[in-house]
């Protein structure tokens, strides 16, 4: 959603700062100042979590007993106000009060980011990347996120009984009629968005006429239920589509390391590029994207090249010490002195 401006208090090191934006942003200050959190603060009141790996309330400055993140949203005349405070709890309001629909607020609140700090489908953990593709289904089909938090329901139900000295196996088999069939509609999900985003991909890559051409490949076990033969043996989950694994693909070959941060950064900013894509095409035309230290390791052709894949966003906002290609945006320059910010 278009953001108008935003008013960080007792966020990080900006006790109380308020910046405006346009629909192309560039944030820039010396390492330390706060440009990123200004971005974190932003994906935290859309994403309701933050991008980096630690719980919000990590964010909350020093000796300050909460922290809150207001923004005026929209164009007019429908814009509104969104409010995200966190003292012992977060709590989400806008105009008309308290939001409790969480998952709709989420579907409504599309966003796109890039930080060095956010792996995503490049993390070394299979679940981050998951999560990468799991925010793409949702966003094509918000019974996505039900099935997931069902899934995860009954395998924690299946875990605890195939860890007792007698497993209820009459019990464990009706879990396993539901978990297969969750779990079957979630790989399929999951596997629809790796098509298309791979589809992208492919023309990404053929426009920066890069030889590398990474895709994704999804690797699953949904589709075979007798493996769920050996869970009770094993005494442990095996099958399902919290199995599911996602590869970085070239050339027939699975990659799990890249030659180079260059060509891990790039491969990284195509996928989400085209996971932006893929929701536009779906209709979607009002995702906020965040490209967090955007130009590091990238040449200037590649710099300008990427950032296009980008543009067609309702707003993008770009971090970095110095701004040396984008004269043309909206530039916001980040200054520390006395706990003041100014732009």
């Amino acid at each position: 959603m278009y953001t108008q401006r935003v008013r960080l208090v007792n966020f990080r090191n900006h006790r109380d700062s308020v910046f405006s934006f346009q629909k192309y942003n560039y944030i820039q200050g010396d390492n330390g100042s706060g440009k990123t959190s200004v971005i974190e603060a932003l994906y935290i009141l859309f994403n309701l979590k933050s991008f980096r790996p630690q719980p919000v309330n990590r964010a909350i400055s020093f000796s300050m007993p909460f922290l809150d993140i207001s923004a005026k949203c929209g164009i007019e005349p429908d814009s509104r106000i969104l409010r995200y405070h966190y003292d012992t709890k977060a709590e989400l309001r806008d105009d008309t009060g308290k939001i409790n629909l969480k998952t709709k607020y989420l579907l409504d609140h599309p966003v796109v980011c890039y930080s060095p700090e956010f792996r995503q489908i490049a993390a070394d953990d299979q679940d981050d990347r998951r999560k990468f593709v799991d925010r793409v289904a949702f966003q094509l089909d918000i019974s996505h996120f039900d099935r997931l938090t069902d899934m995860k329901h009954l395998n924690s139900m299946k875990s605890a009984e195939l860890k007792k000295d007698r497993p209820d196996v009459l019990y464990i088999d009706s879990l396993n009629d539901r978990i297969v069939d969750i779990s079957k509609k979630v790989t399929s999900a999951r596997q629809n968005a790796v098509i298309r985003i791979n589809e992208l991909l492919k023309g990404y890559y053929s426009l920066l006429k890069d030889n590398d051409g990474f895709l994704l490949d999804l690797r699953t076990n949904t589709f075979r239920p007798e493996i769920l033969s050996k869970e009770i043996d094993d005494r442990r989950v095996v099958y399902g589509c919290s199995r599911d694994k996602l590869y970085c693909l070239s050339e027939g070959r699975i990659y799990d390391r890249f030659s180079s941060f260059g060509q891990k950064k790039t491969f990284v900013l195509l996928t989400l590029a085209a996971g932006l894509k893929v929701l536009e095409e779906n209709g979607r035309n009002d995702i906020i994207t965040f490209l967090d230290d955007f130009e590091a390791g990238l040449d200037e052709n590649r710099i300008r090249r990427v950032f296009e894949m980008f543009s067609s966003s309702s707003q993008v906002f770009i971090t970095g010490v110095r701004n040396h290609y984008f004269s043309d945006l909206h530039s916001i320059r980040i200054q520390v002195k006395n706990d003041e910010h100014s732009q």
